[in-house]
């Protein structure tokens, strides 16, 4: 039975902009800006430049429900105001931002959740300008539609590198609500999620311990609108879970295991909520009578904000959440907490912002971690980086090579600052190559002067000489006094003599919502050795389809097999389809395919 779930949506009535602080101040409230003004005024000094916020990069999924109809054009009219980068409207791949029907038809409009998306597009991309924010419409806010929007977002941010998906809804705990830990778990994904309107209050997804809970604060200034403090916002969600256990991340670290008593504690950390001391946003859908500039307030301004400060921080693609997805940057996150609160108080204000004063319904903020406001918030990125000292790492993307001999494949070295990291960083290879292979940077050494990764190609070369077989190339960065290095396996593949393949595989059904797969079998022909890479066309809508291995390589057996494995969504439609599969030499040459019949059921 679906569950209705609701938008944390809080907002106050219209008031002036004035009163609003714009993008810039809060950036600089919590250092994720370069440059700083004393006391962060809510508005630009006179005379002075208060420029826009800038950096992210990769994507950040917004999931809510129903049709948004005036997104790209409101996403433009806010970014225009306060200098961030807008898009082409006309482009359905625009780099900055585009809207995505999760079953692919776009749903009915509703004026409510429009405004929940006016908030969570502008205020993503207002804390991280150069990430591609793409805004996911569930067809309705019930729990199958927007579980299914988030299985979209992710199959559309794991692609592009990893990034955020943002959650702005929620629902009261409910027992079970566990076996739904899989949908917030894609790999180089990171789910955030609004902790609720409603003071001391725990509600699900942002229970999860697959997902940040993303808490919320007060951001109080003085007369002149510059900053003073923080303190917690008397409405914003957070408790102990009633049924998940306290996860690893928090339960690791004692005093937090002393105050939980063995179940999961939300929030994990804060922003800015208060609707009285809430952000501008423009949405020109009327709703109750209200258009145009509009301040908001409520936890659902911080799932958003959270998830494009945490993009600015590069987690995902190589850096300290490579490989990873939200769990290991709990873990980070965690251990960067538990390091600055050990450090005292010193420690904590350079990363963390400690916010003591206030509540959040029964709960008091106190000192380190606690119901109200959970870590805090942020000072700047190094502590969700968690790192102290400046330094890089470096990652392979693809991360493995498979090469023909005779032919060549490159991989791209990223070069990861964190700390605050600046230099020149040489690359080279430190394993013994092979015969006839030779490995090539197209940029040596690489500049790092910004907190953005900076890459170069490797070119992977190889000869008819090569002989066959794996290699683990070792790759150093080093700047004379740091070194780290990457592993890049390199499977080198004798040359095809000629001959030809065949293919064969079993007919098989999958249930819509799940997976199943079949075994293909690939066999050679005429006396054919080399590698032998798969492919599928024919699946049904909002599905796909992957093998396992991706390539098989023929020569010293004559066959070998890889299993074809079909993911089908919610809503796949139920009935047969003709699947085609087609296997390619390295030469692109020599092919065979064979078709399997696929049924779908219920």
């Amino acid at each position: 039975m679906a569950r209705w779930l609701f938008p944390n949506q809080t907002w106050s009535s219209q008031r002036t902009s004035a009163r609003a602080p714009i993008p810039s101040s809060l950036a600089c409230v919590y250092d994720t800006w370069a440059g700083l003004i004393s006391g962060c005024p809510i508005n630009p000094p006179s005379g002075s430049s208060y420029n826009s916020p800038s950096g992210g990069s990769k994507v950040i999924a917004i999931v809510d429900a129903y049709d948004y109809p005036t997104a790209c054009n409101d996403f433009n009219v806010f970014s225009t105001q306060f200098g961030l980068p807008t898009a082409d409207c006309t482009k359905s791949d625009d780099p900055h931002f585009r809207v995505v029907y999760a079953t692919g038809s776009k749903p009915r409009s509703n004026c409510g959740w429009a405004q929940e998306a006016a908030l969570d597009i502008e205020w993503a991309h207002a804390m991280a300008p150069d990430a591609q924010i793409i805004l996911v419409e569930a067809a309705s806010n019930n729990n199958s539609d927007l579980l299914n929007a988030v299985s979209v977002a992710s199959n559309l941010v794991a692609p592009a590198g990893g990034g955020q998906v943002s959650m702005s809804w929620g629902s009261s705990e409910f027992s079970g609500e566990s076996t739904y830990d899989s949908d917030f778990s894609t790999t180089g994904v990171t789910y955030f999620a609004s902790s609720g309107d409603t003071g001391g209050k725990v509600i699900w997804p942002s229970v999860s311990a697959n997902v940040i809970s993303a808490g919320g604060t007060s951001v109080n200034r003085d007369a002149s609108g510059k900053f003073t403090a923080e303190s917690a916002w008397s409405s914003a969600g957070g408790g102990p879970s009633k049924y998940v256990y306290a996860p690893i991340y928090q339960s690791g670290i004692q005093t937090l295991a002393d105050l939980l008593n063995g179940y999961r504690g939300t929030p994990d950390i804060s922003f800015d909520a208060d609707p009285y001391t809430g952000v501008s946003v423009y949405d020109s859908t009327s709703c109750q009578g209200y258009s145009g500039w509009m301040v908001f307030g409520g936890t659902s301004v911080s799932a958003p904000s959270l998830a494009g400060i945490f993009n600015l921080a590069g987690a995902f693609n190589g850096g300290w959440d490579s490989g990873g997805n939200t769990s290991s940057v709990q873990d980070t996150l965690y251990k960067s907490y538990d390091a600055a609160s050990s450090g005292g108080k010193a420690s904590y204000t350079e990363y963390f912002y400690d916010v003591t004063s206030g509540s959040a319904g029964s709960y008091p903020a106190g000192s380190d971690w606690d119901y109200a406001t959970g870590i805090g918030t942020v000072r700047g990125v190094s502590g969700l980086a968690g790192s102290t000292t400046p330094s890089f790492s470096l990652s392979a993307s693809p991360s493995s090579l498979s090469v023909t001999a005779g032919d060549h494949g490159a991989s791209t070295i990223s070069v990861t600052p964190s700390g605050g990291y600046t230099g020149n960083v040489t690359l080279s290879g430190l394993s013994t190559l092979p015969t006839g292979m030779n490995v090539t940077f197209n940029t040596n050494p690489v500049d790092i002067t910004g907190a953005s990764a900076v890459s170069s190609t490797m070119t992977v070369s190889t000869t008819a000489s090569t002989p066959a077989g794996t290699y683990n190339l070792v790759i150093q960065g080093s700047d004379g006094n740091l070194s780290n290095s990457v592993t890049v396996p390199v499977t080198v593949s004798a040359a095809s003599t000629g001959g030809s393949i065949s293919l064969s595989g079993l007919d098989f059904s999958v249930k819509k919502g799940s997976s199943q797969g079949t075994t293909v079998t690939v066999t050679a022909n005429g006396g054919f050795s080399g590698p032998v890479n798969l492919s599928v066309s024919g699946l049904p809508p909002q599905s796909s389809g992957s093998f396992s291995p991706s390539s098989v390589t023929l020569g010293s057996t004559t066959s070998a097999d890889s299993t074809l494995t079909v993911t089908t969504g919610a809503h796949t439609p139920t009935k047969s389809y003709v699947l085609t599969i087609t296997g390619t030499d390295s030469t692109g040459k020599i092919t065979a395919s064979t078709t399997v019949n696929l049924t779908v059921v219920k």
